[in-house]
């Protein structure tokens, strides 16, 4: 067999994955939402003339995606979208040390930068309301790590959340585990009280931006409270520095000791 015919073999795509490009593709054409039904196994095995073994392993892998709900007895139905998958992904790349915590802070940036904007855009009292209230906490709790980072992470969340763009939500969902590793290093036992103080005067500058309704500002001060992340990551991890040398990646350290907002 030559080595073209080699690849071919290896790249074709099993039985069970094209039934479950079939899923996904009927998904798509009957415009389906979340909670409504989806065909049965049977049907699908009548409608494709396939075993049911190999129908029953597309509907497992779509399953184990988030995309059906599957219940014995019941027809399966479609969830909502979940971080679930992405979640497995991101902790596998990082337990394998394909990505570093500094790769996770440089993609919260683009994440959370954005998520200011857009909160300072659409965020309603509530949101406003409780973001000024998570400040306070974390401002009350300098001697309590456990409390401060509770709180970091429920700011960050709801920041998200008043973005209006669901998929910000579920990205730092799936980031959550690696998310808390770089809270706990940011604010962790090895930052002074006045570095604490410095980290919650951050976030009350995004809040103040985004109640102020200004997207510019909002978006330079959260860029600001990863600076300060990013600074105290590579001042406490040399391999977390080391690697991010290594690999080249683009962290803006400028003037980030001396922004004021």
């Amino acid at each position: 067999m030559n080595r073209l015919a080699v690849i071919s073999t290896l790249e074709k795509p099993t039985l069970s994955s094209q039934v479950a490009r079939h899923l996904l593709d009927l998904i798509g054409r009957e415009h389906l939402r979340p909670g409504d039904a989806v065909p049965s196994e049977v049907q699908i095995c009548r409608d494709l003339k396939v075993s049911r073994g190999s129908v029953r392993e597309a509907y497992r892998a779509l399953a184990a995606l988030g995309v059906p709900e599957i219940e014995t007895g019941r027809r399966p139905r479609l969830r909502p979208m979940s971080a679930v998958a992405l979640a497995h992904v991101f902790g596998y790349a990082l337990s394998t040390a394909q990505v570093s915590l500094a790769h996770v802070i440089e993609t919260r940036r683009a994440i959370e930068v954005q998520s200011a904007q857009l909160a300072a855009r659409h965020a309603d009292d509530a949101q406003r309301k409780m973001l000024r209230e998570l400040v306070a906490q974390m401002r009350g709790a300098l001697g309590d790590q456990a409390r401060r980072i509770a709180a970091d992470m429920a700011f960050h969340t709801v920041l998200a959340e008043a973005s209006l763009n669901p998929l910000n939500s579920m990205l730092l969902g799936a980031l959550r585990s690696p998310l808390e590793q770089s809270m706990f290093v940011d604010l962790g036992p090895r930052r002074g009280a006045a570095e604490l103080v410095r980290i919650v005067d951050a976030h009350e500058s995004i809040v103040d931006r985004v109640c102020a309704g200004d997207a510019v500002g909002a978006g330079a001060a959260m860029t600001y409270h990863f600076d300060l992340s990013v600074m105290t990551m590579l001042r406490t991890d040399p391999l977390t520095d080391q690697q991010s040398r290594n690999d080249g990646s683009d962290v803006t350290l400028a003037a980030a000791a001396d922004a004021k907002f």
